[in-house]
């Protein structure tokens, strides 16, 4: 593949460019697991909802958005659906009678129990390739840059600010 200059500009190379390539990696990994998940009729957001109350027992969507990163209306569109196929229950909290909680119901426990083992089968697939070391130096990596990008959101340094993160 040939790189051309445009100008006296050097365009992006995205082959070294760290954000482009973890969004490519997302996507592959996005795609490897829904092989799981997609034979049960769930969409990637739909399955992205049902594993994060799952996890919480009983949660609101505002805090499905929260820890997930998702939009909102992409959580609500997979809530609907989700209750609509009898996965979710959704019902008024007792302490704060503003907010609703969701929950799943005995088939969406059911369901999240059968998908639970295959998607962590899908992951020792995935990450069979590295030592366990490299395993867990990539989850620590993960981590700390996540904590480095909710510090950068909260410092509004996404929204303008010319700080210079880079330490690589």
């Amino acid at each position: 593949m040939n790189i051309k200059t445009i100008g006296n500009n050097v365009p992006l190379n995205l082959n070294t460019f760290f954000p482009y390539q973890f969004s490519v990696l997302a996507q592959q990994v996005t795609e490897f697991i829904a092989q799981i998940y997609e034979k049960f009729g769930l969409s990637k957001m739909e399955w992205r909802v049902l594993a994060t109350i799952g996890y919480h027992c009983e949660i609101s969507a505002r805090d499905i958005c929260k820890f997930t990163h998702l939009d909102k209306m992409q959580v609500s569109r997979a809530i609907n659906k989700l209750i609509q196929s009898e996965l979710l229950l959704q019902q008024i909290s007792l302490e704060d009678r503003r907010k609703n909680l969701l929950s799943l119901t005995a088939k969406g426990g059911e369901l999240y129990q059968e998908i639970i083992p295959l998607v962590k089968n899908k992951e020792q697939l995935l990450l069979e390739g590295l030592t366990a070391q490299e395993c867990e130096q990539l989850k620590m990596l993960t981590v700390k840059l996540s904590a480095q990008l909710e510090v950068f959101s909260n410092k509004n340094f996404l929204k303008g600010s010319h700080n210079d993160a880079s330490k690589c």
